[in-house]
């Protein structure tokens, strides 16, 4: 390898490794991130979690413990909160909930309203 190779090898290579990771990271609904706007917190015996944003905003949404540690068998299902003057619903199954309580990462994507989704990244909550 000469040197000039190795210069644009060097030159060439981190901007191929960004634009690799850039990529990966996952698109919703308008091209938006499916990453969390937010970590999630507890807040008395409910978990809060933040969606993805889009359209630049995001919703959150609480889910009770017992709802991980006793899933009910219609999973749960409800309304975000209220951003940008709409909501969306949520649906999380039994079977995710399951998930959730033994340490998975879930992924949720939320109804459509006002021509656009979120998602939510549902995580065990210490």
């Amino acid at each position: 390898m000469n040197r000039q190779t190795f210069l644009e090898t060097l030159l060439i290579l981190p901007v191929g490794v960004f634009l690799v990771r850039c990529s990966s990271s996952g698109s919703g609904a308008s091209g938006s991130s499916t990453d969390p706007a937010a970590p999630p917190s507890k807040s008395g015996t409910q978990d809060v979690y933040s969606s993805s944003d889009a359209q630049s905003h995001f919703h959150t949404f609480g889910v009770d413990d017992a709802s991980f540690t006793a899933p009910p068998a219609a999973g749960v299902s409800g309304d975000t909160s209220t951003d940008e003057l709409h909501s969306h619903t949520v649906s999380i199954s039994s079977d995710q909930l399951q998930q959730v309580a033994t340490g998975q990462s879930v992924m949720v994507t939320t109804s459509s309203t006002s021509g656009h989704t979120h998602v939510f990244t549902f995580v065990k909550v210490s």
